[in-house]
């Protein structure tokens, strides 16, 4: 750009005065050109783009270009209103969808319930924001101690208070649920410890032609050897009848006592019993005996083919009276045998699916 106002200094020939400024007013002009340009000097020799603005200087011109890198151009598209082209531009929808006005006024939000949501602010006819908060539960906020609390089906704390305690623990103890165990230092009431100790089979250990299946757990004890060199097992009796014998791979001897038995020495038959007033007769022994102080009864039931079952009274306080199934001495059902002096005894045994007496002293069958 050029500068106006500038002042032509005169020169003339050399040596010459004609068409030559004197010397005072070549200065005077020079001083006035130095003014003036210092005057119109720019103070600024740095141009940054910002925002949307490009800059780029040339040395070889001496030109700087500065290019709008941002919005150049802005059309109004359907339903959209322009304040101008240039400078503060205002855009605006001027319609709704389809190139028509739009109908809604507002916008507001309504709780399907009032107990669990609480919305403020609303409708919004202009601008603004809609608040939406939960509805106060009726829970009390606090710390509670043992509480008993209702939720509903939203998952909301509705009520909620302190309860009594739970309980307070004054022992603690254990106990065995089978053998093998024992447990000492149970129960603890104040402090203490509680021992286990394994009583039953603490380690395996394989001997010879032994293996296990492993140390602890579920063990199979099983022999090491492919086989045994016994080839059979067998069993004889002169008094005892014995078959299926011998046994050469797998099966059963069967020992039987033969139809006529011949005891040589004594035959003790030690089984017995003190049979208590209101009580059951043993039948897993040969004798019951018993003492009495008052009235007493007892009972026997049905017994096996050729089993033999003794009473006898051994102190009389009162009649002992036993009731017995199965009766010989009756055509069915049960009888009754009454013992009412010390010494009285009776001898049963069972055949034909019945007790009969094969020796008495001094008892009563009713």
């Amino acid at each position: 750009m050029a500068i106006s106002g500038i002042q032509d200094i005169g020169i003339g020939l050399p040596n010459e005065s004609a068409n030559s400024d004197s010397l005072y007013t070549a200065f005077t002009k020079t001083v006035t050109n130095f003014n003036t340009l210092f005057a119109c000097a720019s103070p600024y020799n740095t141009f940054t783009g910002g925002n949307g603005i490009l800059t780029s200087a040339d040395a070889n011109t001496n030109t700087i270009t500065i290019t709008n890198t941002g919005v150049t151009s802005l059309t109004a598209g359907t339903n959209v209103t322009l304040s101008g082209t240039t400078g503060n531009i205002t855009i605006s929808a001027s319609g709704g969808g389809n190139g028509s006005g739009g109908t809604v006024t507002s916008v507001g939000l309504l709780p399907v319930s009032s107990s669990r949501l609480v919305v403020s602010n609303s409708p919004i006819v202009s601008n603004g924001t809609i608040s939406i908060d939960l509805a106060n539960s009726g829970a009390i906020a606090g710390s509670y101690t043992y509480p008993a609390v209702t939720v509903d089906q939203y998952g909301r704390v509705t009520a909620i208070a302190n309860a009594a305690s739970v309980g307070t623990v004054t022992s603690v103890g254990m106990i065995t649920s089978g053998i093998g165990i024992q447990l000492s230092g149970s129960p603890i009431t104040t402090a203490g410890n509680i021992t286990i100790l394994n009583t039953g089979v603490t380690r395996l250990s394989a001997g010879t032609g032994i293996n296990l299946s492993g140390s602890n757990g579920n063990v199979t004890i099983s022999t090491a050897t492919a086989s045994g060199t016994v080839i059979s097992v067998g069993v004889s009796s002169s008094s005892l009848v014995v078959s299926n014998s011998p046994i050469t791979t797998v099966g059963t001897i069967s020992v039987e006592l033969p139809a006529n038995l011949s005891v040589t020495g004594q035959l003790l038959l030690s089984s017995s019993e003190n049979l208590a007033n209101g009580g059951a007769s043993n039948l897993a022994t040969v004798a019951s005996y018993f003492t009495t102080s008052a009235a007493s009864t007892a009972t026997l039931a049905a017994g096996s083919t050729g089993q033999i079952k003794t009473f006898m009274m051994v102190a009389d306080g009162g009649d002992m009276v036993i009731t017995v199934t199965n009766a010989g001495w009756k055509s069915s059902g049960t009888g009754t045998i009454t013992f009412n002096d010390i010494g009285d005894g009776c001898t049963l045994q069972y055949i034909n699916s019945k007790w009969y007496c094969i020796g008495q002293n001094g008892v009563a069958f009713g």
